[in-house]
């Protein structure tokens, strides 16, 4: 990955005409809760798009996935307090300003008015972009999640800038906090908006009313580092990956160990992830009796090591109180692609990739008990075990195979006039 100093873009060589330029927009990269935003990037290279990231601030993460070593991408970080880069900032502006100045005027005062401080940081960081995106000889945006990078980006075109697209997620269109006139503002002169998941797509549609630029486009996993092998589970072994926050349902993961402990079912319980809830979830561990370790974030290596050790994996994902949900999380998919069966809920996008029986058992959100009995069923049936997780595999071949998704992203990102 090579990351750009601020005066770098306008080095970079000129596109081929025949080439397109892509331009993504991201709040921060890399993340490490983000790996699937990495891993597309890394999949249009290699299917020969030309992309370089607009990052609009760095991240504060305590490592880096060994994979993002494949990214050829460079990245340009905006200023994320713009009034600390004065010369840049003001090199933005008065870009913008020269190229369309009645554009520009008017972004400006939709932007201050009324005076807020996030208003200005948005207006200084998109006449930066807009200077950026023209000395790379960008074509088009493409933002993920309907918050910052996709304001940033549709302020850059309303300043005359390249057409941009929008793929949305979860938090950035559930949560109690999103507001749809700002959620309709940052989408609708998006070229096209991509989501994850059927359900999303049925919810956008319901709120905005954009049916014919909205297209579903399945979250995905690359299938080449997650090759087949014969398994040898530990026995017992669950495993789950997820951001300790309410919505991944951890809580009753917690629970439903401790009804198996409580019952003499041999379980240990091996979480990967951190998050705000982590010293509650310990605590409810240590007093259910549940054999628990709490692993913090992990390098994704480790974590698929530890995928390919488990029995079982689940992650019982809920509708938070907040109304935020997953999309469909990526650690699902992956040790779906491992071979492991998966015991979730059938929450949103889940319910197109564990279909109950067949690639996976499901359980209604927010039922410990429900959920303990599934885990015994697949502890306690090496055989079910096996053809959930064959046909786990098949189906992520068929349907969240990374190459596939990439590919109608690709179609959908519009040529260069």
């Amino acid at each position: 990955m090579s990351v750009s100093t601020p005066t770098s873009a306008g080095s970079a060589p000129a596109a081929p005409r025949s080439q397109r330029h892509i331009g993504y927009v991201l709040k921060r990269f890399p993340r490490i809760s983000e790996t699937f935003v990495a891993a597309e990037l890394i999949e249009l290279a290699r299917q020969g798009e030309w992309v370089t990231v607009f990052a609009v601030s760095r991240p504060e993460e305590p490592f880096e996935h060994g994979f993002l070593e494949e990214l050829e991408a460079r990245v340009v970080y905006l200023p994320h307090r713009p009034l600390r880069e004065p010369v840049r900032t003001l090199r933005g502006v008065a870009h913008a300003a020269r190229v369309h100045p009645s554009r520009w005027l008017r972004v400006a005062a939709g932007s201050l008015w009324p005076l807020r401080r996030k208003g200005l940081r948005r207006l200084l960081q998109a006449s930066v972009l807009r200077r950026e995106l023209a000395l790379a000889g960008i074509d088009h945006q493409h933002a993920h999640f309907a918050t910052t990078a996709a304001r940033v980006a549709g302020l850059v075109r309303r300043m005359g800038g390249p057409t941009y697209s929008v793929t949305t997620h979860a938090k950035d269109i559930y949560h109690e906090d999103v507001e749809v006139a700002h959620l309709r503002d940052r989408l609708l002169d998006a070229s096209f908006v991509a989501t994850v998941s059927e359900g999303n797509r049925r919810h956008l549609e319901g709120l905005l009313g954009i049916n014919g630029r909205l297209r579903v486009v399945h979250n995905s996993v690359d299938l080449r580092r997650l090759p087949w092998r014969e398994r040898r589970p530990e026995p017992g072994l669950v495993v789950s990956v997820g951001r300790l926050i309410e919505k991944k349902g951890i809580d009753d993961l917690v629970t439903a160990c401790g009804m198996l402990a409580s019952r003499g079912t041999p379980a240990r319980l091996e979480i990967v992830g951190h998050g705000p809830l982590r010293a509650e979830l310990e605590s409810a561990a240590g007093a259910a009796g549940v054999d628990a370790r709490f692993h913090g974030a992990l390098p994704q290596e480790l974590t698929l090591e530890l995928l390919r050790r488990a029995s079982v994996f689940s992650l019982p994902c809920v509708v938070a109180s907040t109304g935020d949900r997953d999309g469909l999380p990526t650690s699902v998919l992956e040790a779906m692609a491992l071979g492991v069966p998966v015991v979730t809920t059938g929450v949103n996008g889940l319910s197109e990739a564990v279909l109950d029986g067949q690639t996976g058992l499901t359980v209604p959100e927010r039922d410990p008990a429900a959920l303990a009995a599934a885990l015994e069923r697949v502890l306690g049936d090496p055989g079910l075990a096996e053809r959930l997780g064959g046909e786990a595999r098949r189906h992520v071949e068929q349907s969240f195979d990374l190459r596939r998704s990439v590919g109608l992203l690709r179609s959908l990102f519009p040529r260069p006039a």
